[in-house]
């Protein structure tokens, strides 16, 4: 369970760290919620703030827990990656997010220690924020 948590940790949405303030960015409701076979986890859901517009895009956090981010495509409004994570909680994934105006839904795939877990992200477009 711990090195599972640790997963949730590393593929965090994004850092919620950023700072929320009347802006001309866009503040988002983000759940994301962990699906394996034969656990079920409750969603967790932050406020983070994006620059306005933007496509989304897999947080750098990533790369600093031994995580490579690859493939990298952003087309419309639908953004996919691949990515392989190396050390004590090796893994590799692919996640793929499409994005409107208000609304983002998506999926990340991992296979980690033979497990395979799935993250199914949901946001919607909140109000305003000043990004960082």
């Amino acid at each position: 369970m711990k090195k599972l948590l640790s997963a949730i940790a590393v593929l965090g949405l994004m850092s919620s760290a950023q700072a929320l303030a009347a802006g001309s960015d866009e503040s988002w409701e983000m759940t994301t919620r962990m699906d394996m076979p034969g656990m079920e986890m409750p969603g967790v859901t932050q406020t983070v703030c994006l620059p306005k517009g933007a496509a989304y895009q897999p947080t750098k956090e990533q790369q600093k827990k031994n995580c490579e981010i690859t493939d990298l495509k952003v087309s419309g409004n639908k953004t996919s990656w691949k990515m392989h994570c190396s050390g004590k909680d090796a893994m590799e994934g692919s996640g793929e997010v499409t994005r409107s105006a208000d609304k983002m839904d998506g999926t990340i795939k991992m296979a980690m220690m033979n497990m395979q877990m799935t993250q199914i992200i949901s946001g919607k477009r909140v109000g305003t924020c000043q990004a960082k």
